[in-house]
């Protein structure tokens, strides 16, 4: 099923800002791991703020289009 190029705009959009919320992530978790120091706290930190932040993203957007395209593409 081909899709228009509203729904492409849409996707790439999407997409665009998930790039942009996982590279603010990654500096923000950078940032932490050099002020605070790499420990055990800071480790949890970073994996369960990174659960909480792109999990529902995966959930919302990005699980129904890799699904989309398993049923289309036997």
């Amino acid at each position: 099923m081909k899709q228009n190029n509203s729904q492409k705009s849409i996707f790439y959009s999407r997409i665009f800002g998930i790039v942009v919320l996982a590279v603010l992530w990654i500096v923000l978790i950078c940032v932490l791991f050099d002020r605070g120091g790499f420990n055990p706290k800071n480790v949890l930190t970073a994996i369960f703020s990174g659960i909480i932040i792109f999990y529902p993203l995966w959930k919302k957007y990005l699980q129904p289009i890799f699904d989309d395209r398993k049923k289309n593409n036997p």
